[in-house]
């Protein structure tokens, strides 16, 4: 009886926590994975989805098996006209991230630019953006 008893209050307290989940999760967007030489390359906006004027923007770069890549320079912007922001690398474990003004509109495109050595890579996310 106490093992029913133990699954039934471990069923309980698990929907309790999916019931709590926040609202605008559902409205959070994906931004695909992109990908150069062996990288692949993820962006993460903070919030989620962004909103006009300034956002945090984390770029993740993984090598094989999910590997972190550290040896980057990345830098991003908002747009062609922005000046290119260079963003702080979060320890050596292929995370970038930087406040950074992404513009205002419905649509904008996020870019990002990865340099490895003299070599460099330029590319371009486009972002919906939050209402309000």
């Amino acid at each position: 009886m106490k093992r029913y008893f133990s699954a039934l209050v471990c069923t309980f307290a698990a929907l309790s926590l999916v019931a709590c989940g926040n609202d605008n999760e559902s409205s959070a967007i994906a931004i695909p994975v992109q990908h150069w030489k062996d990288a692949d390359v993820r962006v993460e906006t903070h919030p989620n989805p962004p909103l006009a004027g300034m956002s945090e923007i984390v770029v993740i770069i993984t090598g094989v098996r999910g590997r972190p890549l550290p040896d980057f320079s990345v830098s991003i912007r908002g747009k062609d006209s922005m000046p290119w922001v260079q963003t702080i690398q979060d320890g050596m474990i292929g995370v970038y991230r930087r406040a950074v003004d992404i513009g205002e509109g419905d649509v904008v495109t996020l870019q990002v630019k990865l340099q490895l050595g003299t070599e460099e890579k330029v590319f371009y996310y486009p972002l919906k953006l939050a209402a309000g």
